[in-house]
């Protein structure tokens, strides 16, 4: 993941050739198509925003900051692209570039950033790389330099809204992708649902596809972070029961800044586990040890380890919860609550907050904010995070 490349999900049309409405939230696989495409993306950025036009509420279900045109026009992907541009340069500031991609594109290579990011840094004079697949340039989906702004907004305000002229005008470096391999189906990376039989289509890829949760299969992993008495293990808890109850296999790691002495009835990892986490791994400064229900712990006495080790020595699951870890670089709820310890939100300068819940209002965020309570809610953000490993986590 590059955190000073943020990313845009683009959804700003009018979806005619789909009889109208929210392509984004057309049902692919069981889930929104929005939920494909930004499970494809978000790994790969800082930050993610779906552009969109209209009610944002209609899109609370994904969890992502909407961000309308800043026009009433319709004026197209560029004007997205532009709406993008500018959040994050008000909102995040230390954004370097921002890769848009159609919301309707469910299949996006998994390494397009960082494609799209080496060829900008070898041509120093391009402020857009754009995809390029099938010997065809996609120019809505493309790496755009933050100074490429004031040219868009220039070109929309007399009129010029094609993408590739403007891909012309900003050095556009193309980047080809080969195709990708789909259930033994070749499939165009770049392929996009414009019409019913194309949603037909990628039904028919993604059923042949075979499913995630066999061993070889990497879990989803998000943290629950927030400072001393915010209510972390709280919510951890009816996180794991409303995932359980999804039909999702979780386990969860608890971190403490204090020394293990032994493990007991009542204590945070055995409501973990009371929860429905099939396993919970229990890490201190110089002890840790895997938990499994109904067998002796196997303490290691040994300096913490990485927590990608400790994921590592977790039976097979789809999502992996970690209480604690604020500073790891993984995505995260940041938990408030009045009356907790004194420090800084996490949100402010972490670009891997998905979400903050909260018992108290929060303005000015740039994420989501949920009530504490809103556990149907904060578990949808999870889900939609975690993307294509979840995808057929209930067949």
């Amino acid at each position: 993941m590059s955190e000073d490349v943020a990313g845009v999900l683009l959804a700003g049309g009018l979806s005619r050739r789909m009889g109208g409405g929210d392509k984004a939230l057309l049902t692919l696989a069981g889930r929104p198509l929005a939920r494909h495409a930004a499970g494809r993306l978000a790994p790969q950025v800082g930050h993610l925003v779906l552009n969109a036009n209209g009610d944002a509420e209609r899109f609370a279900v994904l969890g992502l900051p909407v961000v309308p045109d800043e026009t009433q026009d319709f004026a197209g992907p560029l004007a997205g692209v532009l709406a993008a541009l500018h959040w994050f340069a008000r909102e995040r500031p230390r954004t370097r570039a921002v890769v848009s991609v159609s919301v309707d594109a469910p299949f996006v290579p998994l390494d397009l950033v960082e494609r799209l990011a080496a060829a900008l840094l070898a041509h120093g004079e391009a402020r857009v790389a754009v995809a390029q697949s099938r010997g065809r340039q996609h120019h809505v989906i493309g790496l755009w330099r933050m100074e490429a702004a004031d040219e868009i907004a220039a070109a929309l305000a007399r009129g010029a809204r094609k993408a590739e002229t403007m891909g012309d005008r900003l050095g556009a470096v193309a980047v080809p992708f080969p195709d990708l391999d789909i259930g033994g189906e070749r499939v165009d990376p770049f392929f996009n649902i414009n019409t019913p039989e194309d949603l037909a289509f990628a039904e028919a890829i993604l059923a042949r596809a075979p499913a995630p949760r066999g061993e070889g299969s990497l879990p989803f992993v998000v943290g629950v972070a927030g400072w001393k008495n915010s209510g972390k293990t709280t919510l951890v808890v009816r996180l794991v029961a409303e995932l359980v109850q999804r039909g999702y296999r979780v386990a969860t790691v608890k971190h403490s800044h204090h020394q293990i002495v032994f493990e007991a009835k009542g204590t945070d990892s055995a409501r973990h586990r009371q929860a429905g986490a099939q396993e919970v791994a229990v890490v201190s400064p110089d002890r840790w040890a895997v938990v499994r229900g109904g067998e002796d712990i196997a303490w290691q006495d040994e300096p913490e380890p990485p927590l990608a080790a400790v994921v590592a020595r977790l039976a097979p699951a789809d999502i992996v919860i970690v209480e604690g870890y604020k500073r790891e670089v993984i995505p995260k709820i940041e938990v408030r609550r009045s009356g907790q310890a004194p420090g800084a939100p996490l949100a402010d300068g972490d670009p891997t907050v998905l979400a903050v819940a909260a018992d108290h209002e929060v303005r000015g965020e740039g994420v989501p904010v949920f009530s504490l309570d809103d556990v149907k809610g904060l578990a949808d953000v999870v889900v939609a995070a975690a993307g294509p490993i979840l995808s057929k986590a209930r067949t």
